[in-house]
């Protein structure tokens, strides 16, 4: 049971003599309830304000202090953090309400009147660091960021259920008792050998809730009953951990599983050095790769930056051809994607610590391994722009496994992939070395303004499409920091497209086979895979970048 914060007045006569109020206007602060936390509240001001002529109402200042996690007793080094917090104001109506959050300055603090309908603050109200706000109703929940509860997961797992392609399996216990869920999500009927194999999990750092809603828009779009969910699950073979720590979610806790380790550094450890989720992820790991290899393997966090990213391992740390896959998979995750753009990924080495140094020591560049971080705030560092939502963030997930699809070459229905041709016409020469990303096995550039490319498919739906051509980007790292935007002067490294670019739109008359020929237009053109995306006339305009 989490404490209880019933907050009275530290000198009740003198602050009520000198502020005239009486005891209907304290308000209540509480964390008891699922994936609440609160640390400390101190009350620093009280006064009356004039609001409107004649119309004074109560102004209360409050210090709210992050509930830190507890000692971590592997990584003693490391202090405990209070990133999360998610409260209970009672007694709030009428009031103006002045919050100072010192441990948190995220912008456009998320609230609820009835702890499930979630909204942000608007930016005036709540820019960072405090919230100032005269609230609707006497009850209010104010969050880092709307939760998602190990409740809420619990629904949801028995919605994804429903899909006879879904299975849920416990592949061990937190320590205090809590199953660590697996979804295990794919076509039984196709043979495991011709489908691609991707592992996801989520939730290692318990007070990273918008990540919980990049996972729940990816598993919702592959487990749905559509043309493109059963069109997936034939050929991908997909293992979910939606909770790596259930402790932590629980408990309101930010960093740290319940012991006060944080998990995500601790993948490099022996198993005695280690916590029983990490022992029970990396033996999972173990047993399903036995065989075989994942080909992608995503660890989804969020951060408290101004927009989403990756984690982008230095090619000084892996090898140039792999650094140049990650641009290419990044790449791909940026295209019709308002939440991420290739600027705003983010650079470090390759660390046995964490779960992408697990992949790279056991599977080199046989897996795709990456953490995605969703953000709480405002995309690609842009406060007039989009700013992060659950809706959104699902979209993101969606968005996110599409692109899987098309790193790994498969083509959905109404999303149809072409590569290349193997042998081209005159005036082409492949793409070589790995400074540039590109789709596949490899890609083409024009020696010659006037060359030839011709695209071909044998069975492509009747319909009219949008066609999009892949557009290869530099595969750039920045010197001595860890993202693309030059610290002293604040301009950008520029890595290009790395992605989906809109060419034209076709009218495929019949269902049958399908010619398509460009032009280059100029010398050191790339010729790559193009995208064929079924559209109606409702659809309106195609999407671009």
């Amino acid at each position: 049971m989490k404490r209880a914060f019933l907050f009275c007045l530290l000198f009740p006569a003198l602050l009520f003599q000198q502020c005239n109020f009486a005891p209907a206007n304290q308000v209540h602060f509480d964390a008891d309830f699922e994936s609440g936390s609160l640390g400390q509240v101190k009350r620093i001001g009280a006064k009356r304000v004039r609001v409107a002529p004649g119309e004074k109402v109560p102004h209360l200042s409050y210090l709210i202090s992050g509930k830190f996690d507890p000692e971590n007793p592997i990584d003693t080094a490391l202090s405990p953090s209070a990133n999360w917090y998610c409260f209970r104001m009672t007694g709030v109506k009428g009031k103006q309400i002045y919050l100072t959050t010192p441990d948190n300055g995220v912008a456009r603090t998320s609230y609820s009147y009835d702890g499930v309908r979630w909204d942000h603050l608007p930016l005036a109200e709540s820019p960072g660091g405090f919230l100032d706000k005269r609230f609707d109703r006497d009850t209010v929940f104010v969050a880092l960021y709307a939760p998602y509860t190990y409740s809420y997961l619990q629904k949801r797992l028995k919605q994804w259920t429903t899909c006879p392609d879904v299975t849920l399996d416990t592949i061990g216990f937190s320590y205090e008792g809590r199953p660590l869920q697996l979804l295990h999500i794919t076509d039984a009927s196709v043979p495991a050998d011709r489908k691609s194999r991707i592992w996801i999990h989520g939730r290692i750092h318990p007070s990273e809730s918008p990540a919980s809603y990049l996972v729940d828009g990816l598993v919702d779009y592959l487990s749905s009953d559509t043309p493109e969910g059963r069109s997936l699950r034939q050929q991908i073979d997909a293992y979910i951990l939606p909770f790596a720590n259930p402790d932590g979610v629980a408990d309101g806790l930010s960093r740290s599983n319940a012991l006060g380790v944080n998990q995500e550094i601790n993948f490099g450890r022996s198993e005695d050095s280690t916590v029983v989720e990490v022992r029970t992820i990396k033996q999972t790991l173990e047993n399903l790769t036995a065989e075989r290899p994942f080909d992608i393997a995503l660890n989804s966090h969020s951060q408290l930056s101004e927009s989403a990213t990756f984690w982008m391992h230095r090619g000084s740390s892996t090898t140039p051809s792999f650094f140049r896959k990650l641009w290419t998979f990044t790449g791909l995750v940026c295209s019709f994607n308002p939440c991420l753009r290739p600027e705003d990924m983010n650079f470090s080495d390759m660390a046995s610590r964490y779960v992408e140094g697990w992949f790279w020591e056991h599977f080199g560049e046989q897996t795709i391994a990456l953490t995605i971080e969703t953000t709480y705030n405002c995309y690609s560092f842009d406060r007039e722009g989009l700013w992060a939502d659950n809706d959104n963030i699902r979209d993101f997930g969606k968005r996110t496994l599409q692109a899987i699809a098309e790193y790994l070459g498969l083509s959905l229905p109404g999303r149809y992939l072409i590569e290349t041709p193997d042998r081209m016409e005159a005036g082409w020469e492949p793409l070589r070395g790995d400074e540039h990303s590109y789709l596949g096995t490899g890609a083409w550039k024009a020696t010659r303004a006037g060359a030839k490319v011709t695209y071909s498919k044998a069975d492509l739906p009747a319909g009219r499409y949008h066609i999009y051509r892949y557009e290869p980007g530099n595969c750039i790292e920045p010197e001595g920091q860890y993202h693309l935007q030059d610290t002293l002067t604040g301009e950008w490294l520029n890595p290009g497209i790395h992605g989906w670019v809109y060419e034209g739109s076709v009218e495929q008359v019949r269902n049958g086979s399908f010619r398509h020929t460009r032009q280059a237009d100029a010398p050191g053109e790339f010729a790559d895979a193009l995208l064929l995306i079924r559209c109606d006339a409702a659809d309106g305009q195609p999407a671009f970048r």
